[in-house]
């Protein structure tokens, strides 16, 4: 198999493939492919990957180069040993990941599970404390029928605004939103509204900290992860909006032990003024959840001074 490298301007893409990204016809994609894609896209360091996945550099190389050869296009680009994804592995991340969590899933090494009721996700996460965690996505156009009052607010403005953050249609309601900005890493944390639920909940100490940080940083693993920021990257990459129902348990900075909470979140597609993607977040907790598999015996009242279905 022989190395060559073709030159983009200062960068080279180095292929270790004599099919030159051509795309073969009895190729097929295997979870050790997608793994390793997934691997090196958020690590950006083959070594890093290699210690991760338990396996050689050459495995490593030679499951990106068939990858590469089955998608048709470069994945990464490499420049002085060091790893950078392609627009096109950058656009082609998030899918894999969901590819491999559906696989992790089937397999019953999840203790998340999803599935689809016309057209919208349901999500179901069980803690190793068994505690159980609900997620419902509803339409859009629930807000308009019957929408808490913020959060009208919110989503007529995210229209007025044309999707900027910084325009001004957005300052009445930036004081209740997180925003966020996505890496091959994670989602970074850029701002939390000083009236956030974030802020509110978990107080404004901890809020003030999260600032930088991934939202992976808080190490209760992929599953959990994936339950409170899997629909993040669709909404993300697509720019639309998307309303989902929450019943979860979630520690607050007074408290360690988790807690229930039911809340509502709207995911809202937003683009900062370079340009680039972005992804802002309004919850509110409210006792105004409609979630079908949630048991009647865990719906919990939410406490009047964390309820936030008021007229901002």
């Amino acid at each position: 198999m022989g190395i060559m490298r073709y030159p983009l301007g200062k960068t080279q893409i180095r292929v270790e493939s004599d099919s030159l990204y051509q795309t073969k016809g009895n190729a097929e994609v295997t979870v050790a492919m997608l793994r390793a894609f997934v691997t090196l896209g958020k690590n950006l360091n083959l070594t890093k990957t290699c210690e991760e996945l338990g396996v050689a550099r050459q495995t490593v190389r030679r499951h990106i180069n068939e990858l590469e050869g089955i998608k048709g296009q470069p994945l990464f680009s490499v420049q002085n040993r060091e790893y950078s994804l392609t627009p096109f592995g950058n656009a082609l991340l998030a899918d894999a990941e969901i590819i491999l969590r559906q696989i992790k899933a089937w397999s019953g090494q999840s203790r998340l599970t999803r599935r689809s009721s016309n057209w919208l996700e349901i999500a179901h996460y069980l803690d190793a404390s068994e505690r159980e965690f609900f997620s419902q996505q509803h339409p859009i156009s629930k807000i308009a029928e019957d929408g808490l009052p913020i959060m009208k607010r919110t989503l007529s403005a995210w229209g007025k605004a044309h999707t900027q953050i910084e325009d001004p249609a957005m300052a009445d309601v930036r004081p209740y939103l997180v925003i966020y900005r996505k890496n091959p890493s994670g989602w970074i944390c850029v701002e939390i509204g000083v009236k956030s639920a974030y802020a509110k909940w978990f107080g404004w100490t901890w809020s003030k900290s999260a600032i930088g940080k991934l939202s992976e940083a808080d190490n209760a693993g992929d599953d959990y992860n994936d339950f409170i920021s899997g629909a993040y990257a669709r909404i993300h990459g697509e720019g639309g909006v998307r309303l989902d129902h929450l019943f979860a348990y979630l520690p607050r900075e007074s408290n360690p032990d988790p807690i229930p909470i039911s809340f509502q979140r709207l995911l809202m597609g937003c683009a900062f003024p370079d340009g680039a993607p972005g992804l802002a977040v309004l919850v509110l907790m409210t006792n105004q959840v409609e979630i079908d598999a949630l048991p009647e015996k865990d719906v919990l009242f939410v406490p009047n001074d964390l309820v936030m279905d008021f007229e901002p």
